[in-house]
């Protein structure tokens, strides 16, 4: 049933006219279980493994195992596709072009990049991992990619098929609907059918009993995915919703804690992000950072709040001498944001691109919560809750994954990284992660306001719309973007002092769809 979908993408082409098919069966397995080439691997060696096989009329998979190192391998790829003309070993005196897959097992090098849901994910929200149905991580990971990649070698062999994207990094069948596996969001892979008698998770049955999990296929007909376990009788929708808490209210000054080295240009490119948040009339130019936080108002317009929410820009605390080490847990970030003050407040603590937090880069990029004073030091004997947000200068140990699109991502599409707007990757991606934190801390301030999936790791204002930041966004491309003709910089959003920004979408409560300025 899955891999007939990919007979959609025949039919589309032919249109009318008769559809051309392909019919696939099992050919010869040939074990190297000696690593004639060593456990080391490029991809030329991958190609040559690949020859090994027939080359006429066929796809031969090469397969490595847990403790075959492959050039790429995890840092941007969990396995490839291609195809090959037979120029080393001619077949009966002819060359044929063939197609060739590579897929490695993970279970040793990054389960949690190549074999997820399976494992822990690597970055992003940590909901639990699911049961593999054939009780191997490493392998059911591998089902996963070669079914992607089979189905991404069928409708697109010789790179000039059907793709989305540039070619030299395509989005292709699978590929364009990464992470899905049912009906499904970031960090969630969807409702899925479960074994009752194991707890595995999966979505497709097989041979011999066999159960297995496939990724979401890219429907040509409807231009979106089509996932196995998708009805509207027996699923549960997980939208965007709200679970019947505050928001958060009234006037709010937003304290910034600067811990550790930063210039006085980085302080000030944040400052007036800040400054632009809070005053409507600081700009003319649209779209502006004001038009952008307005939309916020649309939150507390939908449960009929009379009460919005009024930001400031408060005090700002220096900590330039590193007065808790350069290597911070979660506890000691909560002991900086007390440093500000906590009425009405929100305190944002920043810290530089030499200081580790707990969490930094393996699951996230900045944090928001929510603390009582009278944990750590009453307010004139008073007791008040506060909201704090952490977001960390990601610029020398993460900025693929915290300062995309202006840094080369970790993983997935290579696409060329954007001009910063601010001239400065590290600060201009922390006001990305320091914008979609603000709209987290206003409109699910306290864990029960707006938000998607579970309460656990839940998708809020902002990173229910990652990666977006312009119209016409997919994975590794951001949008359709403003460019600043000077200097060639990507922004989306205008500021004060003439400051240029790049925000990210929000979610739209009245619709459920992420909304960009541009």
């Amino acid at each position: 049933m899955w891999r007939k979908t990919t007979e959609k993408y025949y039919r589309h082409l032919r249109s009318n006219k008769p559809a051309y098919s392909l019919y696939l069966s099992v050919g010869n397995q040939i074990l190297d279980d000696k690593y004639s080439l060593g456990k080391s691997l490029t991809n030329n060696q991958i190609q040559r493994l690949a020859s090994r096989g027939p080359q006429f009329n066929s796809i031969n998979v090469v397969l490595t195992s847990s403790d075959v190192a492959v050039d790429g391998f995890y840092s941007s790829r969990c396995g490839t596709h291609g195809s090959l003309v037979s120029k080393s070993s001619h077949v009966k005196g002819k060359n044929y072009k063939f197609a060739y897959i590579w897929v490695g097992n993970s279970e040793t090098q990054c389960p949690g990049y190549c074999a997820w849901p399976f494992h822990q994910h690597i970055y992003g929200p940590q909901g639990p991992p699911l049961v593999a149905p054939n009780n191997d991580v490493g392998v059911d990971g591998m089902v996963m990619n070669l079914a992607s990649l089979l189905a991404e070698i069928a409708t697109n062999p010789f790179g000039n098929g059907l793709y989305q994207g540039p070619a030299s990094a395509p989005l292709e069948t699978a590929s364009a609907c990464p992470g899905i596996y049912g009906k499904a969001h970031p960090g969630y892979a969807g409702n899925l059918l479960k074994d009752p008698a194991t707890g595995a998770s999966y979505n497709a049955h097989g041979a011999n009993g066999r159960k297995y999990l496939v990724p979401a296929l890219y429907d040509p007909s409807t231009s979106s995915s089509r996932q196995l376990t998708e009805s509207p009788e027996n699923q549960q929708e997980f939208l965007f919703q709200y679970h019947k808490g505050s928001l958060l209210t009234g006037k709010i000054s937003i304290n910034l804690i600067w811990y550790g080295n930063f210039k006085p240009s980085q302080r000030a490119i944040l400052s007036d992000f800040i400054t632009s948040l809070c005053s409507p009339k600081i700009t003319t130019n649209q779209p502006s950072v004001t038009t952008w936080w307005k939309a916020i108002d649309k939150y507390y317009h939908a449960i009929n709040s009379n009460s919005l929410l009024s930001l400031s820009l408060g005090t700002q605390i220096l900590d330039e001498k590193y007065s808790l080490g350069k290597s911070l847990t979660s506890h000691q970030i909560q002991r900086l944001a007390t440093k500000g003050y906590q009425k009405n407040a929100i305190n944002v603590v920043l810290t530089a691109s030499d200081v580790v937090v707990d969490g930094f880069c393996s699951s996230r990029c900045g944090t928001h919560g929510s603390l009582s004073s009278s944990k750590i030091a009453p307010v004139k004997g008073k007791n008040y809750k506060f909201a704090y947000i952490w977001v960390g200068n990601s610029e020398t140990q993460c900025p693929g994954q915290c300062a995309w699109p202006f840094h080369q991502p970790i993983y997935g599409p290579q696409a060329q990284p954007l001009v910063a707007p601010n001239n400065d990757v590290g600060l201009d991606g922390m006001v990305i992660n320091l914008a979609s934190m603000l709209a987290a801390t206003a409109t699910n301030p306290f864990g029960n306001g707006y938000y998607q999936g579970p309460a656990s790791a839940p998708l809020e204002a902002a990173s229910a719309c990652t990666g977006i930041y312009g119209s016409g966004a997919y994975p590794g491309y951001p949008g359709g973007l403003l460019v600043d003709l000077a200097t060639g910089a990507s922004y989306n959003a205008h500021g004060a002092n003439g400051r240029k920004y790049l925000l990210p979408a929000l979610v739209d409560p009245s619709t459920s769809s992420c909304s960009t300025l541009v």
